[in-house]
C-alpha cells in the first residue's frame, strides 16, 4: 500500500549502475505513517545527535522493542518539527535511502525499487545521476557498513545460543554476560539488550575497570569488540 492507501507492487528492476536522481524539496509529506526501523549504529547517531544516550533514545523515542521508531499522534514522525526533520545529519537509513527500497536478491546482490510518493510530496525525479550516486549523496555508507558487522555478530550469537539449546528451542534473549543474568537497558523495554550501545559498553568497561570511550566510533567498536568476546566465550 502506498502512503493514500493505494495498493502497490514494488518492482526492485534497479541497481547501483541505474540511472536515478530524486531531489528532495522539504516539504515533509514523506515523514508521515511510516514504521521507521533503527539499528545500534543509528540509534547512538540519533544519541549523540540529542545528546542523550541510547537508553534514553529507545525509552522516549522508540516501541516494538526498541526496533521503530515512534509517530505522533498524528501520524508524522516523532523528529519532525516546523523545519523539517529535526535529526536530519543523523536520520536513520531508511530515511536516507527513501525513495528507494532495497533487497537483497538470492546472490547477494542489492536491489532497488523506485517507491511511490505521498500525493503531497514535492520531490523530483531525474535520471542525471545513477543509484550508486545517490546513495553516496545520502551518506549511506557508514550504515551499510555497520549493518553488515552487526548482522554478522548477532548471526554468531543465534549460532552460539542455539548450540546450546535442546533441538527446536531458541533463546528469548540474549543476557549480557558481565551483570549476572540481569538486563542492563531492561527498563527501555528492549527486544535485546544488545541494542543498547551506551549501556553495554558502561556493562563491558565497569567489569573491566575502563573509562567509557567519548568518540562514537570508539563506542562502536567496543560494543563489536564486547560482542565478539561474549560470541567467543559461548
Amino acid at each position: 500500500m502506498d502512503q493514500a492507501g493505494h495498493p502497490t507492487a514494488l518492482v526492485f528492476n534497479l541497481k547501483r549502475e541505474s540511472p536515478f536522481a530524486f531531489k528532495c524539496q522539504v516539504c515533509s509529506a514523506c515523514c508521515a505513517n511510516k514504521a521507521i526501523r533503527i539499528a545500534p549504529y543509528e540509534a547512538l547517531r540519533l544519541a549523540r545527535n540529542l545528546r542523550i544516550t541510547t537508553t534514553e533514545v529507545f525509552r522516549a523515542y522508540t516501541e516494538e522493542g526498541g526496533t521503530i521508531l515512534q509517530n505522533k499522534p498524528d501520524g508524522t514522525c516523532i523528529f519532525l518539527n516546523s523545519r523539517g526533520c529535526g535529526v536530519h545529519p543523523d536520520r536513520p537509513l531508511v530515511c536516507r535511502l527513501f525513495p528507494l527500497g532495497q533487497i537483497i536478491d538470492s546472490q547477494g546482490e542489492a536491489r532497488y525499487a523506485s517507491m511511490p510518493l505521498h500525493p503531497d510530496c514535492l520531490g523530483l525525479f531525474d535520471t542525471d545521476g545513477t543509484v550508486e550516486s545517490y546513495l553516496e549523496s545520502q551518506g549511506t555508507r557508514p550504515y551499510f557498513e555497520h549493518d553488515r558487522i552487526y548482522s554478522a555478530a548477532y548471526k554468531k550469537i543465534m549460532e552460539g545460543l542455539s548450540a546450546k539449546q535442546p533441538p527446536g528451542k531458541l533463546p528469548d534473549h540474549a543476557v549480557w554476560p558481565e551483570t549476572g543474568g540481569r538486563d542492563p537497558s531492561a527498563s527501555a523495554g528492549l527486544l535485546s539488550n544488545w541494542l543498547d550501545v551506551d549501556a553495554a559498553v558502561a556493562s563491558y568497561c565497569r567489569s573491566r575497570n575502563q573509562t567509557e570511550p567519548q568518540k562514537p566510533s570508539e563506542t562502536i567498536s567496543l560494543h563489536i569488540r564486547a560482542l565478539e568476546e561474549w560470541i567467543a566465550g559461548l
